[in-house]
């Protein structure tokens, strides 16, 4: 019970003083972020103050691996500088070729935080922190979620290299404090089934439309758990972002992933290969177009 009132309390935190921040408008010539969410957990760095996004992003494997396919759907609004929110869900339905009939709905929910610490702890590093509450909802097909509530706090420091600019590292630190949902579920494969603790380091190697990624995790449940397990995981991965002319000028950004994750633990050695496609619909014009009209207007000159 303790833990649940802790996870209402962490959502509101979470949403309630974001309404309070006030966009600010870009400075002149600054560039737009490209690896807003690079990762399962997020880089320190944020789009341009003001922008609002809708993401996507269909589970196309589930065509041939489940009789139901799933398709997150959020929003992510950067505030200002430095702090932006989230909130997805992920939907399911039955999507005709299997054998059973799983209904639809929306089987998990997603809110988060971030803030970013420029220049911190020294000059040439950025941090970012970050809060997010998962749950499950409604009545999902057991193998969709693992019907646990997760709070998971984090931090996360990069520094691009000063003699090679495409190159960039990153180390973080996290936990992962769950609680039982009376949602039925299963957990993953080498997935802890106690609070963890767990670290970070990785590099990007960033060509433009291309960037490869490669990740080492290490996380514990002998600290916060009462038994002692031990989990490593190696994440290489390259996504491309979609060039414009070959999605008819749209303006929606649309990524493709594909990463290789093998995992070691008590469950034994697990390989998987992975695919990953994401829509991201920005519109941070419109949302200037409001700001614009929402501001008073100056008394004309006489």
């Amino acid at each position: 019970m303790f833990r649940r009132t802790l996870l209402l309390l962490a959502a509101g935190l979470v949403t309630v003083p974001a309404f309070a921040q006030t966009p600010e408008a870009p400075a002149p010539g600054q560039p737009r972020p490209m690896l807003s969410r690079i990762l399962d957990g997020d880089l320190p760095q944020l789009d341009i103050p003001g922008t609002f996004k809708i993401l996507l992003r269909p589970h196309f494997g589930d065509l041939v691996r489940r009789d139901y396919m799933r398709t997150e759907a959020g929003l992510r609004w950067a505030l200002n500088k430095n702090f932006d929110i989230s909130g997805e869900g992920s939907v399911y339905f039955n999507h005709g070729l299997g054998d059973t009939d799983e209904g639809y709905g929306i089987g998990r929910v997603r809110v988060g935080s971030r803030y970013l610490l420029d220049e911190w702890p020294r000059a040439g590093y950025d941090t970012s922190l970050t809060l997010t509450m998962d749950a499950p909802v409604g009545d999902p097909p057991v193998d969709m979620t693992d019907g646990q509530y997760h709070l998971t706090p984090s931090f996360i420091v990069q520094r691009p290299s000063i003699r090679h600019p495409k190159f960039t590292a990153f180390a973080g630190l996290g936990l992962d404090l769950i609680d039982p949902s009376d949602i039925p579920g299963q957990f993953g494969t080498n997935q802890p089934h106690e609070d963890s603790m767990n670290g970070t380091i990785g590099a990007i190697y960033d060509l433009g439309q291309l960037k490869y990624i490669v990740s080492a995790t290490y996380a514990t449940t002998a600290v916060l758990g009462h038994h002692a397990e031990h989990f490593v995981y190696l994440q290489p991965s390259v996504q491309w972002y979609v060039p414009r002319k070959f999605t008819f000028k749209s303006k929606t950004q649309w990524i493709v992933g594909l990463g290789v994750r093998t995992s070691w633990g008590p469950d034994g050695t697990d390989f998987s290969v992975r695919n990953r496609v994401r829509a991201e619909i920005t519109f941070r014009q419109l949302m200037r177009n409001i700001r614009d009209l929402n501001k008073p207007k100056e008394p004309a000159a006489p």
